[in-house]
């Protein structure tokens, strides 16, 4: 507060931060200058111990936090979908670390009833835990995502307490990897209390997620209903039959290769069949103004001389060779960009900007424009920087990508677009930043930096 001279007044909590990065500041200095001389090698796995716990203790300020964020309506206010964006955007977090910390917050963190009244934690095990400081983020990450498969209709409330209890325990003893065959054992013997119908059941614990490791192979794993296991397996198992060949003949014999794939191998390049089947046929939804569409951007000398890389609209890489091959059974749509990798104006005279525009949108922006936002363009629509009805026009030059939530939200907030150096850059309003400094999307920062 104002203390009548012009000055401001620490609050209870910046003068708290302050004495914990001096004590931090302290601890590792003492460390630094040989203060764990005094330590023989058990005292010294012990401070590691009481590090550790002590790290572990930090989440539970994330779980202050993020209610708190929540409570405020933080992400409306910053023109953010969740809490995750906002940590996403201000913190620069990856959105699976951001995911994780909003995740633990709604479960461990403390609550209060509609009438302010406090009540315990959704997994108060787990919770007493990480006070402690016995249960690393990770480790309550493990339980959590295990629990979550068994924690809704169709299952016995007091079997899953007690299936968080029992892994409540193992945090202490166990590290995350064996922890999760733990987890997956305990929550299989969670059985469902017979209040649903069986197909209800398997409707409700059904999913399928998929991610980019960091060897850019795509990985996931799913649960699928009978109905659509069945119909999987009918649609993969005549194409992933082994493909003996005939490579020659011996003594009048036919000479056959076999097939060198395994059972695995043959069921993915039979996916992959299928995929390829039903994008050539054109029966998919338009998905971002443009035909479902596999989108990868490569520089020409690239694609022509198969080096390098292609990059696909997801942020995952293709080799050079790999996209070649895509370009032989797909719709090519050249974009040229300048040297900084800026597409070139395609000016029109129609308000809707052609397919091709799209794609040379999708080559440019990569996604979302609006700062922070990592939606693929798949997920996009076209936007006027100047509003048509304004005298806009449709050109690249005054288009930019926007995910639907933005589209409908960042006038509202306050939020403005313009095009600097031909890119899409975004003036936050003067009670998000009183500067108003302009914003623009790291993807699109990173995909124009001059080599």
């Amino acid at each position: 507060m104002d203390d009548g001279a012009g000055l401001v007044e620490a609050t209870p909590v910046e003068l708290a931060l302050a004495a914990h990065e001096a004590s931090f500041d302290h601890l590792l200095k003492l460390v630094g200058d040989g203060g764990l001389g005094d330590h023989d090698d058990l005292g010294l796995v012990a401070v590691l111990q009481r590090v550790e716990r002590l790290r572990n203790r930090h989440a539970l300020l994330d779980h202050a936090l993020v209610a708190e964020g929540e409570a405020r309506r933080l992400p409306e206010t910053l023109t953010q979908r969740s809490m995750a964006g906002v940590l996403t955007s201000a913190l620069r977090l990856s959105r699976g670390e951001a995911a994780r910390r909003v995740r633990a917050a709604e479960q461990l963190g403390s609550r209060r009833s509609v009438t302010g009244e406090p009540l315990a934690p959704l997994r108060p095990a787990l919770a007493a835990a990480q006070e402690a400081g016995d249960a690393s983020p990770e480790q309550v990450d493990v339980c959590l995502r295990a629990l979550a498969t068994v924690d809704h209709r169709g299952f016995d409330p007091v079997e899953v307490s007690a299936a968080e209890e029992l892994l409540a325990g193992f945090v202490v003893a166990f590290a995350p990897k064996p922890l999760a065959d733990l987890a997956r054992q305990v929550v299989e013997r969670v059985d469902p209390d017979g209040t649903l119908p069986a197909d209800e059941v398997d409707a409700e614990r059904r999913h399928l997620t998929l991610r980019t490791a960091r060897d850019g192979m795509c990985v996931g794993e799913f649960r699928l209903t009978p109905t659509l296991g069945a119909k999987l397996k009918a649609v993969l198992s005549p194409l992933a039959a082994p493909r003996n060949s005939v490579v020659g003949e011996v003594d009048g014999r036919s000479v056959t290769e076999v097939d060198p794939r395994h059972h695995g191998q043959r069921l993915h390049d039979a996916l992959e069949n299928v995929c390829d089947r039903l994008l050539r046929s054109g029966t998919l939804p338009d998905s971002g103004g443009t035909p479902t569409s596999v989108i990868v951007t490569v520089g020409l000398d690239e694609l022509q001389q198969r080096t390098g890389t292609g990059v696909t609209s997801d942020g995952n890489r293709l080799s050079a060779a790999a996209v070649a091959d895509l370009v032989e059974q797909s719709v090519v749509h050249p974009v040229v960009v300048e040297a900084k990798g800026v597409v070139l104006s395609m000016g029109r005279t129609s308000r809707l900007a052609t397919p091709g525009q799209t794609m040379a949108l999708i080559a440019r922006d990569g996604g979302c424009s609006f700062p922070g936002c990592e939606h693929p363009p798949e997920w996009c629509e076209r936007h006027h920087v100047v509003a048509w009805v304004d005298g806009g026009r449709t050109d690249l030059d005054n288009l930019t990508l926007l995910c639907r939530y933005h589209h409908r939200q960042f006038l509202a907030r306050g939020w403005t677009c313009r095009m600097i150096e031909r890119l899409p850059t975004w003036t936050p309003p003067r009670w998000v930043d009183p500067q108003q400094r302009p914003l623009r999307n790291t993807r699109i920062t990173t995909r124009h930096l001059v080599c």
